[in-house]
């Protein structure tokens, strides 16, 4: 094993210990790895789950919670915000500068949020933003620059707006 890897997995292990974050063998983290709001909510990782540079979580409500699924890669300078439910599956590939959200953050009158959905084996293109309340299909690319307001269904290419 390379020493770089050992030195990723250990960073995963103190990740979890210290920020009491369950599941997660053989969690590999890069540097700079940020969660916002530990205390109110949750965060669960599958196994050999790969998070890259600059990542930001937000767990913006006591009910939060992020889950992130088996054998999945998250690239630099992402964004998860949650104050519901954010799940990505398994074998997911999320590129640089994505934005996950569940709400809107607009607190104009109610301040609205739904769970986000990532079915397994999604690739998502970067500078792609996922919003609240969307149900990505197992199988389904979204493409670089994207902007999901809708559910995409299994197996499906999605650009654009959409």
């Amino acid at each position: 094993m390379k020493l770089t890897n050992l030195a990723q997995i250990i960073r995963g292990i103190f990740f979890k210990i210290f920020n009491k974050v369950s599941g997660g063998r053989l969690l590999k983290m890069y540097k700079h790895v940020k969660v916002y709001g530990l205390k109110n909510g949750k965060i669960s990782f599958g196994e050999r789950v790969k998070i890259y540079n600059n990542i930001s979580i937000y767990l913006d409500s006591p009910n939060a919670k992020v889950f992130i699924g088996n054998n999945t890669y998250i690239n630099s300078r992402t964004e998860i915000k949650c104050m519901d439910s954010i799940s990505i599956g398994n074998d997911c590939t999320i590129s640089w500068d994505v934005c996950i959200m569940d709400t809107d953050y607009h607190y104009i009158g109610v301040n609205e949020t739904a769970p986000v959905i990532i079915g397994n084996h999604v690739l998502i293109g970067c500078k792609s933003i996922i919003h609240k309340g969307v149900k990505i299909g197992d199988g389904s690319v979204i493409a670089a620059g994207s902007v999901v307001t809708h559910d995409i269904p299994d197996h499906s290419l999605a650009g654009g707006a959409c």
